[in-house]
């Protein structure tokens, strides 16, 4: 199979190689969501880089370490975020065992957020809100019931009763769409 097709490869797929002991299916889900985990993590830490680095290789090695306990029909990203929110958790509550220095008693909470991410998370949610209103009515239940729901394709497939192949190219044209409809929302105003 030639690179640029092994490229386009789901992660459900890549988890499954790892899955069956194909250890080198772990640098195709890292390639996938190395950048986005590492943004989630820097958000959640408040930007600690050496930390959010640190936890990071760790979510992957956990990924590798326990991908036995990876269930089946869930979404692969849905599994490795969790591990970077537990992997996040871990490390705050870690650290708030440890005494503060002196001088941070009276340091402002670093983990409130600015009132300026709020404006833009509510700008954001906004935009996915309107794309999700571009999508048809079947492809819109298609992508809540997999991505937010967390439905495996078998189910969705026999809840709107059609063949689990149609749900997974709906699933992909509905994220193309998607991405298409967010890109048009966020285009920078003239």
């Amino acid at each position: 199979m030639a690179p640029a097709l092994l490229e386009e490869r789901p992660p459900e797929y890549w988890m499954m190689r790892l899955r069956a002991g194909q250890e080198e299916a772990l640098a195709h889900l890292m390639a996938r969501f190395e950048k986005p985990v590492f943004a989630f993590l820097h958000r959640r830490l408040g930007g600690e880089t050496g930390v959010v680095q640190e936890l990071t290789q760790d979510v992957f090695l956990k990924c590798l370490q326990h991908c036995q306990r990876f269930e089946e029909g869930r979404p692969v990203a849905a599994w490795i975020f969790t591990l970077a929110a537990n992997a996040a958790t871990d490390h705050l509550r870690k650290r708030g065992r440890e005494l503060p220095p002196p001088e941070t008693f009276d340091a402002p909470d670093p983990h409130q957020p600015a009132p300026w991410d709020e404006v833009d998370q509510s700008r954001r949610i906004q935009g996915l809100r309107q794309a999700l209103e571009g999508l048809t009515p079947r492809q819109r239940a298609m992508v809540l019931a997999y991505y937010v729901h967390e439905h495996p394709v078998k189910r969705i497939a026999e809840d709107l009763g059609c063949a689990e192949g149609t749900v997974k190219a709906t699933l992909f044209q509905s994220l193309a769409k998607l991405r298409k409809n967010l890109d048009v929302n966020h285009e920078p105003r003239p």
